[in-house]
């Protein structure tokens, strides 16, 4: 059995407590700019307590998640990102997209701020998802004056890849919680080029190339910057070609093996 919610007390506690097979947790959980402090320093010894108790295995999936898992006690393996056999045809490459839920954490007003910056220069801009925050970025929008900002709410799988093969630039503006960064992978495949906050786990999946795409959290001033040189085309090139070829080492057909070898060492030791 394979747990990736396993603090939650209500359905992954009991299963793990109860199943008698050999079961395996991946850790996704990170600190967030709310996150209390005894939350905070729960962590480890939470995590530790956990694996003792009822886990064969343990799987972090970037180094940010391995800072409070027992030193050599787990493996870190990225999450795997699962992209459609046939892809939505390319569009107009013209907008900036934000993919994901408007809650507190995503930073989607830091997008809004970067925006009005621009001013005349800033190409559409894309919100898709819904969440408690919608209607406050909704008015924040209309007090900033943006009349090129569309609300798409929650869209569906085969609409996300629409709009990811559409825009121009995916921006990630998280304030921090983030242990990995799919939505940035996503964009990669589809020809994207993401600009994130410099948080940890978006560091670790734009490697080399993080320097070049992230701006500091919570930085509008910075973002519109950055914004600006990537809606022209010529500097945006270098960075999808990129993308085109880096997200391919998250595919799961790359990522899977790797699970399934902690599968078989777990079942061989039991």
């Amino acid at each position: 059995m394979h747990f990736h919610t396993i603090w939650n007390p209500a359905t992954s506690l009991q299963l793990a407590a109860v199943y008698a097979g050999p079961k395996v947790a991946t850790f996704h959980d990170v600190p967030g700019p709310h996150t209390p402090a005894i939350a905070r320093a729960a962590m480890a010894p939470a995590s530790e307590l956990i694996r003792r108790l009822w886990l064969d295995a343990v799987i972090a999936v970037s180094p940010v998640v391995s800072e409070y898992l027992a030193a050599g006690r787990h493996e870190v393996i990225p999450n795997g990102v699962s992209v459609p056999e046939v892809l939505p045809p390319e569009g107009e490459r013209e907008a900036i997209l934000s993919l994901g839920r408007l809650e507190p954490r995503k930073g989607v007003a830091i997008l809004l701020e970067a925006a009005a910056r621009l001013g005349e220069r800033c190409p559409p801009v894309w919100i898709a998802g819904d969440g408690p925050l919608r209607r406050d970025l909704e008015r924040l929008a209309h007090e900033l004056r943006l009349s090129r900002v569309t609300f798409f709410g929650e869209v569906s799988e085969e609409d996300k890849w629409k709009l990811l093969r559409r825009a121009a630039i995916t921006v990630a503006p998280a304030l921090g919680g983030e242990s990995f960064g799919i939505v940035l992978l996503e964009a990669m495949a589809a020809g994207t080029v993401p600009v994130a906050s410099d948080i940890p786990g978006y560091r670790h999946v734009l490697a080399e190339r993080a320097e070049e795409l992230l701006v500091p959290v919570g930085d509008s001033l910075a973002l519109a910057h950055r914004l600006a040189q990537l809606t022209q085309a010529g500097q945006r090139r270098p960075m999808q070609q990129w993308g085109l070829e880096h997200w391919q080492a998250f595919d799961w057909p790359v990522i899977a093996p790797r699970v399934e070898a902690v599968y078989r060492g777990v079942m061989r030791r039991n």
